[in-house]
């Protein structure tokens, strides 16, 4: 009889499956989750990177937790990547995430991703896209959310230094 393989952080990190989420994978895996099936399937589909059902295209909008943070439908965070925008506490704070509730809870936007497409606490980094018509921005029917904070001064770009530059880094700056 083979011996069946065991999910450890050895394989996840084979997969290139990032890290923050090896715990819940394990205990998925322990209370009784296919792992083998469907690490499988996702490896078939181009990789963990390439995954519509980890990184959609489309999403609902269904809180915003600050200037630069939403959450979406499928319950993963979104944080507008390249941009900085007032922690809680700080002034602006409220101001900036008013403004982005406004602006997008309860829509539907578009996310583009950039090379670094996840942070370290395991939120989905991307460009956030509204449906505009007219409006400061906007080309081809939608607009850049991460740019428009930057540009009503209600974020600032924010950069890595030491890291590869950001596709949208020179855009972001121009709202400034």
């Amino acid at each position: 009889m083979a011996k069946k393989k065991r999910l450890n952080r050895v394989l996840l990190v084979s997969l290139g499956i990032p890290s923050v989420f090896f715990p819940g994978l394990i205990l998925a895996s322990i209370l009784g989750w296919d792992w083998q099936y469907n690490l499988e399937k996702l490896a078939q589909s181009g990789g963990y990177k390439q995954s519509s059902e980890v990184f959609p295209d489309k999403a609902l909008v269904t809180e915003v937790l600050d200037g630069d943070t939403i959450d979406i439908d499928n319950g993963q965070t979104v944080r507008l990547v390249g941009i900085e925008a007032p922690n809680r506490g700080d002034e602006g704070w409220e101001e900036s995430k008013e403004y982005l509730e406004d602006l997008i809870e309860g829509e539907t936007v578009i996310l583009e991703y950039d090379a670094y497409q996840i942070d370290k606490f395991g939120r989905l980094l991307a460009y956030v896209y509204e449906d505009c018509k007219s409006n400061l921005g906007c080309e081809n029917n939608k607009r850049m959310v991460n740019w428009l904070m930057v540009k009503k001064d209600l974020a600032r770009v924010e950069t890595y230094e030491g890291r590869r530059p950001l596709k949208y880094e020179k855009y972001l700056y121009s709202a400034e």
